[in-house]
């Protein structure tokens, strides 16, 4: 269904985000922080993502690593099943964001079917971090090209004030003369003092080779500091999914020991070829088919899949919107909804 996101041109995904955020990007690595992803989320689905705590001026990768953390945590929010691969989109490589950018167009266009006229995106890009001193990628481009104009009419003043008067031969001959008479009038004793003055300036304090040795061990701990940094994102990343992979599992196994415990309890019923039709039915179902097996030993396929497969895109579509748009949001987040969108796969 979103196979061709692949063919997205590049310009075409700038076009999008640029238009839609108001921003002024020009390449596809500007994206690397994964702040633009975040305000996307927030457009899509308002109070999703916390945008304070976006950080939109991230330079490290332990800065990148935490602006996807928030962007995963939406995802789940959201039951939107893309796991995000971190180690290869804070690299700010071409092809793995350009890959990433395009599963976002196409996710927006299948999601989202509606444009929300109240939104405002510099003022939301505001409340995150650097958001008071935005760069000019992240600006709408009138805004960056006033900002550009002012400033170069900023230096043409500078270099204006700097240009000697029209006068200036004629200062200059004045003070030609004037040094010439003074440099004649110098004592010679006057420069010997002159002399030591400017060889004990040139003397190095022995305190400076501490302060440099102090600052190469500064920075090493920095640089050790950002990858623990980096490596405790990651390993929370990886436990997280870990977790929902061991809560898979053990309700696999759950199923199965009510079933055996049932088929115990019915000894003049018993159904060996029944019982291992569900065992294995069980042992090979994925997250999104969707079994639960009851307490009575009951296999329910298909949860939640009886009621929409009833209604039509466009229906779908707009309860979506219905429960985005939800005054409540404990109902809009709630993950049992029928309203909810699920996309699942990944590219």
């Amino acid at each position: 269904m979103m196979d061709g996101a692949y063919f997205t041109s590049r310009k075409e995904i700038l076009d999008f985000f640029n238009g839609l955020l108001q921003m002024n990007l020009t390449k596809i690595e500007q994206t690397a922080s994964g702040a633009v992803a975040c305000q996307l989320m927030d457009y899509m689905f308002p109070g999703s993502i916390p945008m304070k705590r976006v950080n939109w001026e991230a330079k490290s990768d332990f800065q990148f690593i935490d602006n996807y953390k928030i962007l995963q945590a939406a995802f789940t929010k959201q039951n939107v099943q893309k796991r995000i691969d971190v180690d290869r989109l804070i690299r700010a490589k071409y092809q793995d964001n350009l890959e990433f950018c395009q599963w976002l167009k196409a996710f927006f266009e299948h999601a989202s079917s509606y444009s929300r006229e109240d939104y405002d995106p510099v003022e939301r890009r505001m409340l995150g971090k650097g958001g008071k001193k935005l760069d000019e990628m992240f600006l709408p481009r009138t805004m960056s090209k006033n900002l550009a104009s002012s400033s170069a009419s900023v230096a043409s003043v500078k270099h204006r004030s700097t240009r000697p008067p029209s006068s200036g031969a004629s200062v200059a001959s004045v003070r030609s003369t004037s040094s010439r008479s003074n440099s004649a009038s110098v004592r010679p004793s006057t420069i010997k003092p002159l002399r030591e003055n400017n060889a004990k300036k040139s003397v190095v304090p022995t305190g400076s080779k501490e302060t440099k040795k102090l600052q190469t061990q500064n920075d090493e701990l920095t640089q050790k500091n950002s990858q623990l940094r980096r490596k405790l994102a990651e390993t929370e990343l990886i436990l997280e999914n870990v977790e929902k992979e061991r809560d898979f599992y053990f309700e696999k196994l759950r199923g199965i020991e009510v079933f055996l415990q049932v088929h115990e309890e019915k000894k003049e019923e018993r159904d060996a070829d029944a019982l291992i039709q569900k065992i294995f039915k069980v042992l090979y179902a994925k997250i999104e088919d969707d079994i639960v097996v009851t307490d009575d030993g009951e296999l329910l396929e298909g949860i939640g899949q009886g009621r929409d497969e009833l209604l039509s895109d466009d229906e779908l579509l707009n309860n979506s919107t219905v429960s985005m748009l939800s005054d409540d949001p404990v109902d809009r987040v709630d993950e049992n909804s029928s309203h909810q969108i699920q996309i699942t796969g990944s590219f």
